[in-house]
Protein backbone atom coordinates (compact mmCIF):
# COMPACT_ATOMS: atom_id res chain seq x y z
CA UNK A 1 0.00 0.00 0.00
CA UNK A 2 2.79 2.39 0.87
CA UNK A 3 4.70 1.50 -2.99
CA UNK A 4 1.23 2.06 -4.22
CA UNK A 5 0.53 5.86 -2.62
CA UNK A 6 4.21 6.46 -3.49
CA UNK A 7 3.41 6.16 -7.19
CA UNK A 8 0.13 8.30 -6.89
CA UNK A 9 1.78 10.88 -5.51
CA UNK A 10 5.12 10.46 -8.23
CA UNK A 11 2.01 10.64 -11.08
CA UNK A 12 0.85 13.42 -9.84
CA UNK A 13 3.68 15.29 -9.80
CA UNK A 14 4.87 14.76 -13.37
CA UNK A 15 1.40 15.25 -14.52
CA UNK A 16 0.73 18.41 -12.66
CA UNK A 17 2.62 21.46 -14.78
CA UNK A 18 5.05 23.42 -12.73
CA UNK A 19 4.84 26.74 -12.17
CA UNK A 20 6.66 29.28 -14.55
CA UNK A 21 9.05 31.74 -12.61
CA UNK A 22 8.63 35.07 -13.40
CA UNK A 23 12.02 36.76 -14.11
CA UNK A 24 13.03 39.98 -13.22
CA UNK A 25 12.29 42.55 -15.94
CA UNK A 26 13.96 45.95 -16.15
CA UNK A 27 11.50 48.84 -16.53
CA UNK A 28 11.91 51.24 -19.67
CA UNK A 29 11.12 54.62 -20.11
CA UNK A 30 7.50 55.35 -21.60
CA UNK A 31 7.62 58.68 -22.92
CA UNK A 32 4.33 60.60 -23.24
CA UNK A 33 3.49 61.14 -27.16
CA UNK A 34 0.62 63.63 -28.14
CA UNK A 35 -0.84 66.56 -25.99
CA UNK A 36 -4.89 65.65 -26.08
CA UNK A 37 -5.79 68.23 -23.30
CA UNK A 38 -9.71 68.49 -24.31
CA UNK A 39 -9.52 64.55 -25.10
CA UNK A 40 -12.05 61.69 -23.28
CA UNK A 41 -12.07 59.33 -25.33
CA UNK A 42 -9.56 57.56 -27.93
CA UNK A 43 -10.09 54.92 -30.82
CA UNK A 44 -7.14 53.99 -33.90
CA UNK A 45 -8.92 53.41 -37.36
CA UNK A 46 -5.84 52.44 -39.73
CA UNK A 47 -2.80 54.70 -38.79
CA UNK A 48 -5.10 57.36 -37.43
CA UNK A 49 -5.32 58.17 -33.71
CA UNK A 50 -9.20 59.80 -33.40
CA UNK A 51 -9.19 61.45 -29.53
CA UNK A 52 -12.97 62.64 -29.49
CA UNK A 53 -14.34 65.72 -27.31
CA UNK A 54 -17.34 67.32 -25.43
CA UNK A 55 -17.58 70.78 -26.13
CA UNK A 56 -20.09 73.22 -24.80
CA UNK A 57 -21.72 76.15 -25.80
CA UNK A 58 -25.41 77.13 -26.89
CA UNK A 59 -25.61 73.40 -27.23
CA UNK A 60 -23.43 70.52 -26.48
CA UNK A 61 -21.48 69.08 -29.25
CA UNK A 62 -19.08 66.33 -30.25
CA UNK A 63 -15.86 66.92 -31.60
CA UNK A 64 -12.98 64.90 -32.95
CA UNK A 65 -9.65 65.43 -34.69
CA UNK A 66 -7.81 62.45 -36.54
CA UNK A 67 -3.80 62.75 -36.35
CA UNK A 68 -0.98 60.57 -37.29
CA UNK A 69 1.13 58.96 -34.77
CA UNK A 70 4.10 62.22 -34.84
CA UNK A 71 0.26 64.27 -33.67
CA UNK A 72 -0.10 66.07 -37.26
CA UNK A 73 -3.69 66.68 -37.97
CA UNK A 74 -5.29 64.58 -40.68
CA UNK A 75 -8.82 65.50 -40.40
CA UNK A 76 -11.55 67.40 -38.04
CA UNK A 77 -15.03 67.06 -37.61
CA UNK A 78 -17.79 68.84 -35.39
CA UNK A 79 -21.33 66.49 -34.84
CA UNK A 80 -23.66 69.56 -34.53
CA UNK A 81 -27.56 69.20 -35.17
CA UNK A 82 -28.60 72.13 -33.29
CA UNK A 83 -28.91 70.67 -30.07
CA UNK A 84 -27.40 69.12 -27.18
CA UNK A 85 -25.80 65.73 -27.99
CA UNK A 86 -22.46 64.48 -25.92
CA UNK A 87 -20.37 61.41 -27.16
CA UNK A 88 -19.73 59.08 -23.76
CA UNK A 89 -18.60 55.56 -25.34
CA UNK A 90 -16.53 55.08 -28.86
CA UNK A 91 -15.42 52.06 -31.05
CA UNK A 92 -14.34 51.06 -34.60
CA UNK A 93 -15.52 48.25 -36.59
CA UNK A 94 -13.87 45.65 -38.85
CA UNK A 95 -13.99 48.18 -41.67
CA UNK A 96 -12.15 51.32 -40.15
CA UNK A 97 -15.87 53.38 -38.99
CA UNK A 98 -15.96 55.03 -35.96
CA UNK A 99 -19.32 54.53 -33.74
CA UNK A 100 -20.06 57.11 -30.69
CA UNK A 101 -22.27 56.55 -28.50
CA UNK A 102 -24.31 59.01 -26.05
CA UNK A 103 -27.54 61.00 -25.60
CA UNK A 104 -28.62 63.84 -27.66
CA UNK A 105 -31.73 65.95 -27.02
CA UNK A 106 -35.23 66.14 -29.72
CA UNK A 107 -34.99 68.80 -31.85
CA UNK A 108 -37.80 71.25 -31.07
CA UNK A 109 -40.99 71.84 -33.37
CA UNK A 110 -40.63 75.27 -34.92
CA UNK A 111 -43.47 77.61 -34.53
CA UNK A 112 -44.54 79.06 -37.79
CA UNK A 113 -48.11 80.86 -36.93
CA UNK A 114 -48.04 84.22 -37.06
CA UNK A 115 -49.49 86.80 -34.76
CA UNK A 116 -52.73 88.70 -36.17
CA UNK A 117 -52.46 91.24 -33.83
CA UNK A 118 -49.45 93.45 -33.05
CA UNK A 119 -48.68 94.65 -29.38
CA UNK A 120 -48.71 98.38 -29.06
CA UNK A 121 -45.39 99.90 -27.39
CA UNK A 122 -45.46 103.38 -27.00
CA UNK A 123 -42.61 103.64 -24.32
CA UNK A 124 -40.65 102.24 -26.75
CA UNK A 125 -39.71 98.91 -24.21
CA UNK A 126 -37.28 97.24 -25.86
CA UNK A 127 -37.78 93.35 -24.94
CA UNK A 128 -34.91 91.64 -24.70
CA UNK A 129 -35.33 88.11 -26.30
CA UNK A 130 -35.33 84.90 -23.84
CA UNK A 131 -32.74 82.35 -24.86
CA UNK A 132 -34.48 78.89 -26.01
CA UNK A 133 -35.24 76.47 -23.64
CA UNK A 134 -32.64 73.06 -24.08
CA UNK A 135 -34.88 69.54 -23.95
CA UNK A 136 -33.60 67.24 -22.37
CA UNK A 137 -30.89 64.61 -23.90
CA UNK A 138 -33.29 61.57 -23.50
CA UNK A 139 -32.73 60.10 -26.79
CA UNK A 140 -30.31 56.90 -26.25
CA UNK A 141 -27.76 57.68 -29.81
CA UNK A 142 -25.41 56.32 -32.08
CA UNK A 143 -23.46 57.70 -34.58
CA UNK A 144 -21.42 56.02 -37.37
CA UNK A 145 -18.23 58.14 -38.60
CA UNK A 146 -16.32 56.94 -41.76
CA UNK A 147 -12.55 57.11 -41.88
CA UNK A 148 -12.29 60.21 -42.96
CA UNK A 149 -15.06 61.71 -40.47
CA UNK A 150 -17.77 61.56 -42.58
CA UNK A 151 -20.98 61.11 -40.41
CA UNK A 152 -22.54 57.71 -42.17
CA UNK A 153 -25.65 57.45 -40.20
CA UNK A 154 -26.99 58.67 -36.75
CA UNK A 155 -29.44 55.75 -35.16
CA UNK A 156 -32.03 57.17 -32.03
CA UNK A 157 -33.87 55.25 -29.76
CA UNK A 158 -36.07 57.72 -27.38
CA UNK A 159 -35.92 57.57 -23.90
CA UNK A 160 -38.37 58.85 -21.39
CA UNK A 161 -35.18 60.19 -18.94
CA UNK A 162 -31.47 61.45 -19.86
CA UNK A 163 -28.67 58.41 -19.03
CA UNK A 164 -25.14 57.23 -19.03
CA UNK A 165 -23.64 55.09 -21.53
CA UNK A 166 -20.40 53.38 -20.26
CA UNK A 167 -19.22 50.68 -23.20
CA UNK A 168 -20.09 49.95 -26.91
CA UNK A 169 -19.26 47.02 -28.86
CA UNK A 170 -19.50 46.45 -32.81
CA UNK A 171 -19.76 43.70 -34.95
CA UNK A 172 -21.33 42.45 -38.18
CA UNK A 173 -24.66 40.91 -35.98
CA UNK A 174 -24.89 44.76 -34.93
CA UNK A 175 -23.88 46.67 -31.64
CA UNK A 176 -24.25 45.91 -27.86
CA UNK A 177 -24.69 48.77 -25.52
CA UNK A 178 -24.16 49.03 -21.37
CA UNK A 179 -24.86 51.65 -19.14
CA UNK A 180 -27.15 53.05 -16.58
CA UNK A 181 -30.71 54.73 -16.97
CA UNK A 182 -33.15 55.55 -14.26
CA UNK A 183 -30.51 54.87 -11.96
CA UNK A 184 -30.21 51.05 -12.46
CA UNK A 185 -27.90 49.52 -15.71
CA UNK A 186 -29.18 48.35 -18.44
CA UNK A 187 -28.32 46.72 -21.90
CA UNK A 188 -29.25 47.62 -25.23
CA UNK A 189 -28.86 46.23 -28.84
CA UNK A 190 -29.12 47.37 -32.05
CA UNK A 191 -29.37 44.57 -35.12
CA UNK A 192 -26.87 45.93 -38.13
CA UNK A 193 -30.05 46.82 -40.08
CA UNK A 194 -30.11 49.90 -37.52
CA UNK A 195 -33.50 47.91 -35.46
CA UNK A 196 -32.86 48.69 -31.47
CA UNK A 197 -33.97 45.89 -29.08
CA UNK A 198 -35.98 46.45 -25.99
CA UNK A 199 -34.07 47.90 -23.17
CA UNK A 200 -33.40 45.59 -20.58
CA UNK A 201 -32.71 46.39 -16.60
CA UNK A 202 -29.91 44.07 -15.07
CA UNK A 203 -30.08 44.46 -11.01
CA UNK A 204 -30.24 47.61 -9.47
CA UNK A 205 -28.12 50.87 -8.83
CA UNK A 206 -26.04 48.00 -6.70
CA UNK A 207 -24.45 47.09 -9.69
CA UNK A 208 -22.50 48.66 -12.04
CA UNK A 209 -21.86 47.60 -16.07
CA UNK A 210 -18.02 48.34 -17.18
CA UNK A 211 -17.44 46.65 -20.47
CA UNK A 212 -19.27 45.08 -23.38
CA UNK A 213 -18.34 42.22 -25.47
CA UNK A 214 -20.86 41.30 -28.37
CA UNK A 215 -20.24 37.73 -29.33
CA UNK A 216 -20.71 36.60 -33.28
CA UNK A 217 -23.82 35.10 -32.20
CA UNK A 218 -25.88 38.11 -31.25
CA UNK A 219 -25.15 37.50 -27.62
CA UNK A 220 -23.67 39.95 -25.07
CA UNK A 221 -20.82 39.42 -22.68
CA UNK A 222 -20.72 41.95 -19.78
CA UNK A 223 -18.13 42.76 -17.00
CA UNK A 224 -18.67 45.15 -14.31
CA UNK A 225 -19.45 44.39 -10.32
CA UNK A 226 -22.22 43.99 -7.81
CA UNK A 227 -23.26 44.07 -4.79
CA UNK A 228 -26.30 42.51 -4.69
CA UNK A 229 -28.02 38.63 -6.14
CA UNK A 230 -28.10 38.23 -9.59
CA UNK A 231 -29.41 35.50 -11.71
CA UNK A 232 -30.15 33.65 -8.25
CA UNK A 233 -26.03 34.11 -7.42
CA UNK A 234 -25.17 35.84 -4.11
CA UNK A 235 -22.56 38.26 -3.08
CA UNK A 236 -19.74 36.59 -2.01
CA UNK A 237 -17.57 39.67 -1.10
CA UNK A 238 -18.07 43.01 0.01
CA UNK A 239 -18.73 43.79 -3.85
CA UNK A 240 -17.84 41.26 -6.32
CA UNK A 241 -17.04 41.58 -10.40
CA UNK A 242 -19.25 40.06 -12.44
CA UNK A 243 -18.74 38.15 -15.93
CA UNK A 244 -22.74 37.70 -17.69
CA UNK A 245 -23.68 36.48 -20.42
CA UNK A 246 -27.13 37.71 -22.13
CA UNK A 247 -28.41 35.87 -25.27
CA UNK A 248 -29.76 37.53 -28.66
CA UNK A 249 -33.49 37.35 -26.69
CA UNK A 250 -32.01 39.03 -23.93
CA UNK A 251 -32.45 36.71 -21.37
CA UNK A 252 -29.28 36.10 -18.78
CA UNK A 253 -27.42 32.84 -19.33
CA UNK A 254 -24.82 32.76 -16.87
CA UNK A 255 -23.23 35.21 -14.76
CA UNK A 256 -19.66 34.15 -12.62
CA UNK A 257 -18.74 36.16 -9.90
CA UNK A 258 -15.09 36.88 -8.89
CA UNK A 259 -14.91 37.79 -5.26
CA UNK A 260 -12.54 37.58 -2.31
CA UNK A 261 -13.44 37.22 1.05
CA UNK A 262 -13.93 41.38 2.92
CA UNK A 263 -13.03 42.31 -0.67
CA UNK A 264 -14.06 45.01 -3.33
CA UNK A 265 -13.95 43.88 -6.65
CA UNK A 266 -14.68 45.40 -9.95
CA UNK A 267 -13.94 44.61 -13.96
CA UNK A 268 -13.18 47.83 -15.82
CA UNK A 269 -12.10 47.03 -18.89
CA UNK A 270 -12.74 43.98 -21.53
CA UNK A 271 -11.78 43.10 -25.03
CA UNK A 272 -13.21 40.71 -27.67
CA UNK A 273 -10.53 37.65 -26.70
CA UNK A 274 -12.08 38.20 -23.13
CA UNK A 275 -8.80 39.58 -21.82
CA UNK A 276 -10.15 41.51 -18.47
CA UNK A 277 -8.41 44.14 -16.02
CA UNK A 278 -10.26 45.55 -12.66
CA UNK A 279 -9.46 46.09 -8.78
CA UNK A 280 -9.03 44.02 -5.96
CA UNK A 281 -9.38 46.59 -2.88
CA UNK A 282 -8.81 44.72 0.71
CA UNK A 283 -8.70 46.96 3.29
CA UNK A 284 -6.22 49.53 2.44
CA UNK A 285 -4.32 46.83 0.04
CA UNK A 286 -5.12 48.04 -3.90
CA UNK A 287 -4.35 45.70 -6.50
CA UNK A 288 -4.91 45.62 -10.63
CA UNK A 289 -6.14 41.87 -10.97
CA UNK A 290 -5.44 40.88 -15.34
CA UNK A 291 -6.85 37.93 -16.19
CA UNK A 292 -7.03 35.98 -19.52
CA UNK A 293 -10.91 34.35 -19.85
CA UNK A 294 -12.61 31.24 -22.01
CA UNK A 295 -15.68 32.00 -23.65
CA UNK A 296 -17.19 30.17 -21.12
CA UNK A 297 -15.91 32.34 -18.33
CA UNK A 298 -13.19 30.11 -17.30
CA UNK A 299 -9.71 32.04 -16.23
CA UNK A 300 -6.60 31.06 -18.19
CA UNK A 301 -4.02 32.80 -16.71
CA UNK A 302 -4.39 35.47 -13.69
CA UNK A 303 -1.98 38.04 -11.96
CA UNK A 304 -2.32 40.82 -9.72
CA UNK A 305 -0.15 43.72 -9.62
CA UNK A 306 0.01 46.54 -6.85
CA UNK A 307 -1.46 49.92 -7.77
CA UNK A 308 -3.76 52.48 -7.28
CA UNK A 309 -7.07 50.82 -9.10
CA UNK A 310 -7.04 52.24 -12.26
CA UNK A 311 -6.31 50.19 -15.28
CA UNK A 312 -7.17 48.98 -19.20
CA UNK A 313 -5.98 45.85 -21.17
CA UNK A 314 -5.69 44.85 -24.13
CA UNK A 315 -4.58 41.93 -26.45
CA UNK A 316 -3.39 41.88 -29.78
CA UNK A 317 -3.44 37.99 -30.36
CA UNK A 318 0.56 37.07 -29.51
CA UNK A 319 1.17 39.45 -26.41
CA UNK A 320 -1.33 41.29 -23.64
CA UNK A 321 -0.59 44.79 -22.60
CA UNK A 322 -2.14 46.64 -18.90
CA UNK A 323 -1.95 49.79 -18.25
CA UNK A 324 -2.53 50.80 -14.70
CA UNK A 325 -1.81 53.47 -12.00
CA UNK A 326 0.96 52.39 -9.75
CA UNK A 327 2.13 53.96 -6.57
CA UNK A 328 4.99 51.92 -5.41
CA UNK A 329 7.77 49.36 -6.11
CA UNK A 330 6.39 46.19 -7.63
CA UNK A 331 8.67 42.60 -7.20
CA UNK A 332 10.31 41.35 -10.05
CA UNK A 333 10.16 45.02 -12.25
CA UNK A 334 13.27 46.22 -11.39
CA UNK A 335 14.00 50.07 -11.35
CA UNK A 336 10.31 51.29 -10.95
CA UNK A 337 9.69 53.46 -8.21
CA UNK A 338 7.20 55.78 -8.65
CA UNK A 339 6.81 59.19 -6.86
CA UNK A 340 3.27 59.14 -6.02
CA UNK A 341 0.34 57.96 -9.12
CA UNK A 342 2.93 56.90 -12.14
CA UNK A 343 1.36 55.11 -15.08
CA UNK A 344 2.97 52.03 -15.95
CA UNK A 345 2.35 49.38 -18.73
CA UNK A 346 2.78 45.55 -18.63
CA UNK A 347 3.49 43.64 -21.16
CA UNK A 348 2.61 39.94 -21.12
CA UNK A 349 3.41 36.72 -22.52
CA UNK A 350 0.76 33.98 -23.74
CA UNK A 351 0.85 32.45 -20.04
CA UNK A 352 0.80 35.92 -18.18
CA UNK A 353 4.35 35.86 -17.24
CA UNK A 354 5.33 39.50 -17.43
CA UNK A 355 7.73 40.33 -20.43
CA UNK A 356 8.18 44.06 -20.25
CA UNK A 357 8.17 47.31 -18.68
CA UNK A 358 7.48 50.86 -19.43
CA UNK A 359 7.08 53.53 -17.02
CA UNK A 360 6.05 56.99 -17.12
CA UNK A 361 7.10 59.95 -15.28
CA UNK A 362 4.79 62.29 -16.75
CA UNK A 363 1.31 60.63 -16.56
CA UNK A 364 -0.63 59.35 -13.72
CA UNK A 365 -2.99 56.80 -14.54
CA UNK A 366 -5.16 56.04 -17.64
CA UNK A 367 -8.28 56.23 -19.19
CA UNK A 368 -7.77 53.82 -21.71
CA UNK A 369 -5.76 51.83 -23.97
CA UNK A 370 -6.18 49.99 -27.48
CA UNK A 371 -4.14 48.54 -30.03
CA UNK A 372 -3.86 48.62 -34.13
CA UNK A 373 -1.27 46.35 -36.43
CA UNK A 374 0.13 50.04 -38.02
CA UNK A 375 0.86 51.66 -34.84
CA UNK A 376 1.15 49.36 -31.82
CA UNK A 377 -0.19 50.25 -28.77
CA UNK A 378 -2.08 53.69 -27.99
CA UNK A 379 -3.42 55.32 -24.95
CA UNK A 380 -5.27 57.79 -23.70
CA UNK A 381 -4.00 58.65 -19.69
CA UNK A 382 -4.25 61.57 -17.24
CA UNK A 383 -1.25 63.39 -15.75
CA UNK A 384 -0.33 64.68 -12.55
CA UNK A 385 -2.02 68.26 -13.41
CA UNK A 386 -4.99 66.68 -14.55
CA UNK A 387 -4.69 67.45 -18.16
CA UNK A 388 -4.64 64.24 -21.05
CA UNK A 389 -2.35 63.08 -23.10
CA UNK A 390 -1.72 60.39 -25.72
CA UNK A 391 1.49 57.54 -25.20
CA UNK A 392 2.01 55.33 -27.52
CA UNK A 393 4.26 51.90 -28.23
CA UNK A 394 5.21 50.90 -31.23
CA UNK A 395 4.88 47.41 -32.87
CA UNK A 396 7.26 44.96 -31.66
Amino acid sequence: MKRLALLIVVALLVATPAQAVQKNIVVKRLDKAIAAQSAELLVLSGASIITISNTDGMNSNIALSAMDVNGVPQWQKTIDSGVDEVAMSASVDSGGNIWLAGFSAEKSLIETATAPVVAENPDSVVIEALPPLRSDSNQLTLWKISPVGDVLATYISPQDVPGLISAISINSTGVSIVGQIHESPFLQTMSSTGIFGKVIQIGTSKTTLNAVVRNSDGSTNIFGSSSETLAKKKVAGVRDGILMKVSKAGVITSVVRSSAVKADRSWLSADNSLLLSGYVKTGKVIETAITKFSSTFAPSWTIRIPSNGASAAISNGSATYAALGSKAEIKNIVGWKPVGNQLLLVAFDSKGQISSAYGSTDLSYPISITYSKELGVVGLAKSSDGLTSIFHLASR
